[in-house]
């Protein structure tokens, strides 16, 4: 895992929100006590949220993106690093 600007993962973020890539994007704040996985399939979108709430819900590429980026807002308020990381899944 590597230390990443919030702005930055967020863009990585979107990007797979928009089904650009498939993968596992996981996403952990500094004490790594908050984190958000993303996994990105065919047509849907696994969204892990553990920390404030923990959930666990799948979308489709249309109606995961105000999600995934209430989450992201959620787990990471006053965050300006985050440990990231991406696999992709074949």
């Amino acid at each position: 895992m590597q230390m990443m600007p919030v702005k930055q993962a967020l863009s990585q973020l979107k990007r797979m929100i928009k089904g650009k890539q498939r993968g596992q994007l996981t996403l952990l704040t500094k004490k790594k006590d908050r984190s958000i996985i993303v996994q990105s399939y065919d047509n849907r979108l696994i969204l892990l949220e553990q920390g404030y709430r923990d959930a666990h819900k799948e979308y489709s590429y249309t109606g995961a993106r105000h999600v995934a980026l209430a989450a992201f807002k959620r787990e990471f308020p006053r965050s300006h690093q985050v440990y990231f990381s991406f696999k992709t899944i074949n």
